[in-house]
């Protein structure tokens, strides 16, 4: 009997230690609350990043249409929808950054995205943070559509339109194993898309490159980049590509109406060589003439 009611004190105190755990597990899991900004229901937010710091993480804040003025930084994992792309409308009034994806494992969808400040480095969407979905947005009147900083990766940019910002409609500076598909990329006044200074292993596919007045791609110092399926219509340089060293792969893309398709950049030092080798050769040439 001592034996049995001892059994069961042990028993008690154990099930007393774990459910002094069970709070610590539990309290960081996601939740499934849906927090509204505009429209006309009770609790509605007036401002998006009001909605965003209240925000818990795994919340969807759900923006019914109207112009919002405001910059907005994500800081906590959400996912933040649009209720109509072409109605709900972010403007940041010239100012700084339109939107900042600082938290990773984010969604930014169905948002007209305007008036970052005109200067460099700024942008409609600045992503710092992995993980993250940019999709159905259009991006307009910003620096640079959309920015990848210093070490985003494994972000997708899927299905925007992204046309008429100041400098080049997507840029990407040491950002890394990101995926860019389905996007309409058009009347940017340098690049529609940069890829610059060691941003490796991104996938470029099924967009759609027009109107762009310097190139539609353009990968500098990058490696392993794939470039497939893609569309380019009607401009300046289609395509530049890196060296052969930094392996980019292309394949099965579509060119019309551009004045170069596929501008293949040769290695400095090894230009340098041929056109100095070739320069001594004519010097030998010109001085055996006049020795004899």
């Amino acid at each position: 009997m001592k034996k049995t009611r001892m059994v069961s004190i042990c028993i008690i105190l154990l099930l007393g230690i774990i459910s002094l755990f069970l709070p610590i597990t539990t309290g960081e899991t996601a939740t499934t609350q849906t927090i509204y900004v505009g429209g006309n229901g009770p609790g509605n937010y007036t401002r998006i990043q009001d909605a965003l710091d209240n925000a818990s993480i795994g919340n969807t804040i759900y923006v019914f249409p109207g112009m919002y003025h405001e910059t907005l930084r994500i800081t906590t994992p959400v996912q933040l929808i649009g209720a109509e792309t072409n109605s709900t409308v972010i403007d940041g009034k010239n100012d700084t950054y339109v939107v900042t994806l600082e938290a990773g494992n984010s969604t930014l969808s169905s948002f007209t995205i305007t008036h970052s400040k005109m200067k460099f480095p700024y942008a409609g969407i600045y992503i710092v943070s992995d993980h993250n979905t940019i999709s159905q947005n259009i991006l307009t009147d910003n620096f640079y559509g959309i920015q990848l900083g210093y070490s985003a990766h494994f972000n997708h940019i899927i299905n925007n339109t992204i046309h008429h910002n100041g400098r080049c409609g997507i840029y990407f500076n040491h950002a890394s194993f990101n995926t860019l598909r389905g996007n309409v990329v058009y009347d940017q006044p340098v690049n529609g898309f940069g890829l610059f200074e060691f941003s490796n292993n991104n996938t470029i596919m099924n967009n759609t490159f027009s109107n762009n007045r310097n190139t539609a791609v353009n990968i500098r110092e990058s490696y392993d980049t794939y470039v497939a399926n893609n569309t380019f219509v009607q401009g300046q340089i289609a395509f530049h590509k890196p060296p052969p060293e930094y392996r980019t792969i292309a394949q099965s893309n579509q060119f019309a109406d551009n004045v170069v398709s596929i501008e293949e950049e040769r290695d400095a030092f090894v230009v340098t060589v041929l056109v100095f080798d070739f320069s001594m050769f004519i010097v030998f040439l010109v001085f055996r003439k006049l020795s004899k």
